[in-house]
């Protein structure tokens, strides 16, 4: 009985341990027709944040997203959380440069 126990816990601990991430920000700039993708990596819980450097968007962002992509929910059980993937999904605003 100990065994399932200890089994049922640890189940739960990991299932609890993933995290669904969305977030997504949209300006009032016409986006433009190139959609640009960043992979990038979550450290120890949220505490080492993932950058992205957009130097080809000159005039700003229109959109961005960012999401946990399908393997983040087998990697982050694995860790404990310790690494998180997250994928940034963003386009550059229409305007001279781009």
């Amino acid at each position: 009985m100990p065994r399932r126990t200890l089994a049922a816990l640890l189940l739960v601990a990991l299932a609890a341990s993933t995290a669904c991430h969305t977030a997504g920000v949209i300006s009032p700039a016409p986006p433009g027709v190139k959609r640009q993708n960043d992979h990038g990596m979550i450290w120890f819980w949220g505490m080492w944040r993932s950058e992205t450097k957009a130097d080809e968007c000159r005039a700003g962002l229109a959109e961005v997203y960012t999401y946990t992509p399908w393997y983040g929910y087998i990697v982050s059980p694995i860790t404990l959380g310790i690494a998180s993937p997250v994928v940034k999904s963003y386009s550059c605003a229409v305007g001279e440069g781009f």
